[in-house]
């Protein structure tokens, strides 16, 4: 990918605290992509995917998915002052897949994380080679990982169900109450929608029976077919706003809509709201550092790219200091 190349960013945003929808427009970092592929015959050597991005307070954490193959995905780490020149943790991979006969025996994917003040919290997916179901770790210091030993913590549905075959975690955020959290299901391999599970302590988990996010709706504009994946959610306190991957394997973009309990979903009437010239959109980060928006994305070529929007200062910004959101909850009360 061209680091010039022009993207085209044209984003709808629901600002929380009685202000208006407002549109805005991103602007791509000038040397993206940001992050290529490792070195040849390395762990990542063909590139990363479904990047996870915190700010503790001082420093940027990011988790992606190492991609080598086809198979045998592990999760790696990174960290960076400013979002854009980032440093790669000398311990990659920093999450490896179980021994033979476990739940992830085969592959590990980057799921969202939640930094509670001193530990870091990862809902993960992990492939058998036959299932792939979302399991929970916990860190320190975003580097040594501990695997719940109960996982996985959330299971595919039973067969014949829209996510007998896949759950993969996508977004999770602390609402001061409870942890909510959407999920990519998949029945084969082009039919993906998104579903929604709360849990009062982030392990025991409970799924609504249908997907909460569906392909397709839109008249005349049937961009999101046959599958929506890869959610990523904000909450200012009063609003969900969620991005999420439209198309297919081939041709994806990325979609805006709007909830106010998480489950009822608006999809906006001028989807796609992100989309490239040349290439696919296939997953996202974004958060909201208290004056901007900060988004890292990867295309189709596995590099991982980056792109800031201004709209909307105020969002987000609240008396007691807190912010809410899946990657971005850094006050969040976590198990």
């Amino acid at each position: 990918m061209s680091a010039k190349r022009l993207v085209v960013f044209v984003a709808i945003v629901v600002c929380g605290a009685g202000m208006a929808t407002g549109q805005t427009e991103w602007v791509d970092h000038p040397d993206n992509p940001l992050i290529g592929p490792g070195a040849p015959g390395s762990w990542d050597s063909r590139g990363h995917y479904l990047p996870e991005v915190v700010f503790d307070g001082t420093t940027y954490h990011m988790w992606f998915t190492g991609v080598v193959g086809l198979t045998i995905n592990e999760i790696g780490h990174a960290t960076s002052s400013d979002g854009v020149e980032w440093t790669m943790d000398p311990s990659n991979p920093v999450m490896s897949p179980g021994a033979g006969g476990e739940w992830d025996s085969v592959e590990v994917w980057s799921g969202p994380v939640v930094y509670d003040g001193s530990h870091f919290h990862m809902w993960y997916s992990g492939w058998n080679g036959s299932k792939e179901r979302i399991g929970y770790a916990t860190s320190p210091d975003g580097t040594s990982w501990t695997k719940h030993p109960g996982n996985p913590v959330i299971d595919v549905g039973p067969p014949g169900s829209w996510n007998d075959y896949v759950v993969r975690s996508g977004a999770v955020i602390f609402d001061g109450a409870s942890f909510k959290m959407w999920f990519t299901g998949w029945r084969s391999s082009l039919d993906g929608k998104v579903g929604y599970a709360d849990s009062p302590d982030g392990i025991n988990w409970t799924k609504r029976p249908d997907p909460v996010l569906e392909p397709g709706g839109t008249s005349g504009n049937p961009w999101d077919t046959p599958m929506v994946f890869h959610p990523e959610v904000e909450f200012d306190g009063s609003t969900h706003s969620m991005w999420y991957s439209g198309g297919d394997w081939s041709t994806s973009y990325l979609g805006y809509g709007y909830s106010t309990d998480g489950v009822e979903w608006t999809k906006y009437g001028g989807n796609p709201v992100i989309q490239t010239s040349d290439e696919s959109i296939e997953s996202t980060s974004v958060i909201f550092d208290g004056s901007t928006w900060l988004m890292w994305y990867v295309d189709e070529s596995y590099q991982i790219s980056h792109a800031t929007s201004d709209c909307c200062s105020a969002v987000h910004v609240f008396s007691d200091g807190f912010e809410y959101g899946d990657t971005s909850a850094w006050s969040a009360v976590a198990p």
